[in-house]
C-alpha cells in the first residue's frame, strides 16, 4: 500500500553534519534558507534521508495539543528533539487517494492517530506541502502524502549513491501485521525490538555502503 518515505537521523550539529555529507559525496540541501532546523539528501525516486537538528515546534506551541488529548504527538516530537545522535524514525508515504485507506487500517486496529498539515518554501523556491499521519503507537511508522517535486529521474550522487538499499524497523508481534498491511515496501525490514537501524544506501557501481552503523551512529 506505502512505499518507504525518508528516514531521520538525529544530529546535534547541523552545520557540521551537512559538511560531512557534502565531503562523502552527497549533495545536501537546508531545509530552509534562513535558521534551517533541518536538511536532506534527495534521491531520485522522491526517498531521502533528513538530518534532523531540531523539530522546530517550540513548547509553548504543544501545550494546546496535550490539553485536546494530542500528548502522544507530543511526547513523539519531545523525543526527537531530546535525543541523542542516530537514526530515530522512519516514515512511508502514499498517493494523497490513498491516505483513508491506510488511516481506515489504523482505526479498525484501534490504533489511534494524529492528522495534521504541514508545509515550507524550500531553498530551491519549491512550495512543498504533505499530509502527515502520526501513530500514537511509535513502533508503528508515521506516514504521508507525497511530494512529487522530490523526484529527480536519473539522479546520481558524486559518490554513486542513488538511493536506499534497506533500513530496519523495529516493532512488536502485535503490531507487525499491521505495519506489514501498511508498508509493501521490500526495502523496509521488520524485527521485533525498538527503533531504526542497519540503513544501507544502494551504489550505482553495486556497492553497498554502509555509511550509516548498525547502532545508527553516522560513520562520516
Amino acid at each position: 500500500m506505502m512505499r518507504l518515505s525518508h528516514v531521520l537521523l538525529k544530529v546535534s550539529d547541523l552545520d557540521d553534519a551537512v559538511d560531512r555529507y557534502r565531503k562523502n559525496g552527497f549533495e545536501v540541501e537546508y531545509g530552509k534558507a534562513k535558521k534551517p532546523n533541518n536538511a536532506m539528501i534527495y534521491f531520485a525516486d522522491g526517498t531521502y534521508l533528513e538530518l534532523l537538528w531540531k523539530t522546530g515546534m517550540p513548547s509553548w506551541a504543544q501545550i494546546p495539543l496535550r490539553l485536546f488529548g494530542k500528548k502522544a504527538f507530543t511526547s513523539r516530537i519531545s523525543t526527537w528533539d531530546g535525543a541523542n545522535e542516530g537514526l530515530i524514525g522512519m516514515a512511508l508515504e502514499s498517493e494523497p487517494d490513498r491516505l483513508a485507506d491506510a488511516k481506515g487500517i489504523l482505526e479498525q486496529s484501534g490504533q489511534s492517530y494524529f492528522q495534521f498539515k504541514s508545509k515550507r518554501l524550500d531553498t530551491k523556491g519549491r512550495n512543498l506541502g504533505f499530509v502527515g499521519v502520526m501513530p500514537d503507537n511509535m513502533k508503528i511508522p508515521f506516514f504521508g502524502t507525497c511530494d512529487t517535486d522530490l523526484r529527480r529521474t536519473g539522479f546520481v550522487h558524486p559518490n554513486g549513491v542513488v538511493g536506499f538499499k534497506s533500513v530496519h524497523f523495529g516493532t512488536t508481534e502485535e503490531l507487525r501485521p499491521i505495519v506489514n498491511t501498511l508498508c509493501d515496501d521490500d526495502r523496509v525490514k521488520l524485527f521485533i525490538g525498538e527503533g531504526v537501524k542497519d540503513l544501507k544506501f544502494e551504489s550505482s557501481a553495486v556497492l553497498e555502503q554502509d555509511m550509516v552503523g548498525t547502532e545508527g551512529n553516522s560513520l562520516l
